[in-house]
C-alpha cells in the first residue's frame, strides 16, 4: 500500500490531516524548490524526489516510514489527496509559462515553513501583480474555469451582501477587477441602509455606535449630517415644559457629554439657570 500511498501527490494546500509532515525549511537548506517540484507533474510531487536523500524500500515499509508519514497499522502509512480549498476551486493554472517567475515571489515565506499548514499560497492580488494586460493578459478565462466578468462569481450567493465585509482575505484590488471606480463602493454603501438601521436606530443605537466607531460613520455621512439633524430638539426633549422642569436634570446627572453635543457650557438659554456654568 505504501506504492499507492506514493502515488498520491502531495498537492498545493495540503494539511497535517494528509497523512504527511514536511518541513520546507529543513529541506531547503538542502535543495532548491525545482528539485522536488517540477516536470510535468508542476507543483505535484511523489516520493521519487525523497529517494535521492532518504533509503526507501516501498516493498517492506518500516517505523522509519514514521519520519514523514503520520498513519501506520492498520492505515498502511497512506496518504490523502487534499481537496482544493474554496479560494481556489475554480482556479486553473499551469506552471509551466510560469518558469521564469521566482518560486517565493508567489509563495513568499514557504522556504522558511516549518509545516505543511505554514505554506504559503498566492491570492488573486498576488496574480494581478503581473496580470495587468500589459505583462500578463486580465481576462478571467485565462485562470478560472467558469468564473467570466459580468457574471457573479459562486461565492456572491444570496448572502454576499452580508458577508463581504467579514471577507477578511479580499482585498481593493480583487474587488476593482470587477467593479471598477473610486465610487463603486460607496454606490451601494450610500444607497443602501446598513441592516442594523432600524426604525429605532436613530433614537436608541447610533449614538453608542458613533461614539465607538466613528469612522464607520463617515463612510457615508459626512460631519455636518450629524450637526445638521442634531440642531433638532431630540424626542426626549418633549413636553418642553416637563423636560425643563425635570428631565433635563435627571438626564443630564447620568451624562453631561451628551448635552455638551449641541449645549455649550456658557449658551444663553442654560446661563438663565446655571449661572455658574454647568
Amino acid at each position: 500500500m505504501l506504492a499507492a500511498g506514493a502515488a498520491l501527490t502531495l498537492l498545493a494546500g495540503c494539511r497535517e490531516e494528509t497523512g504527511l509532515r514536511f518541513s520546507h525549511a529543513l529541506h531547503a537548506e538542502e535543495a532548491t524548490c525545482t528539485d522536488c517540484h517540477g516536470g510535468d507533474e508542476g507543483l505535484r510531487t511523489g516520493m521519487e524526489p525523497c529517494k535521492e536523500c532518504h533509503d526507501i524500500d516501498e516493498a517492506n515499509p518500516s517505523k522509519a516510514c514514521l519520519t514523514c508519514h503520520t498513519r501506520a497499522g492498520d492505515e498502511d502509512y497512506a496518504v490523502s489527496k487534499a481537496p482544493r480549498g474554496r479560494t481556489y476551486a475554480d482556479v486553473t493554472f499551469d506552471h509551466e509559462p510560469h518558469d521564469d517567475v521566482d518560486c517565493v515571489r508567489c509563495h513568499g515565506s514557504t522556504p522558511r515553513a516549518e509545516s505543511l499548514a505554514s505554506v504559503e499560497f498566492p491570492t488573486m492580488e498576488t496574480c494581478l501583480g503581473c496580470h495587468d494586460g500589459d505583462e500578463a493578459p486580465t481576462e478571467c478565462s485565462t485562470c478560472h474555469a467558469r468564473i467570466r466578468r459580468g457574471e457573479r462569481p459562486p461565492s456572491h450567493d444570496g448572502l454576499w451582501e452580508q458577508r463581504h465585509g467579514r471577507r477578511t482575505e479580499l482585498r481593493e484590488a480583487v474587488c476593482r477587477t470587477c467593479h471598477p471606480g473610486p465610487d463603486a463602493c460607496r454606490t451601494c454603501h450610500r444607497s443602501e441602509k446598513p441592516r442594523n438601521h432600524t426604525l429605532g436606530w436613530k433614537d436608541r443605537s447610533h449614538g453608542l455606535e458613533a461614539r465607538h466607531d466613528r469612522d464607520t460613520c463617515r463612510a457615508c455621512h459626512t460631519a455636518t449630517f450629524c450637526s445638521d439633524c442634531h440642531r433638532e430638539a431630540p424626542r426626549s426633549h418633549a413636553p418642553r415644559n416637563g423636560w425643563i422642569a425635570s428631565g433635563h436634570r435627571l438626564q443630564g446627572a447620568a451624562d453631561k457629554d451628551a448635552c455638551r453635543v449641541c449645549h455649550g457650557r456658557t449658551e444663553a438659554s442654560c446661563l438663565a439657570c446655571h449661572p455658574q456654568g454647568y
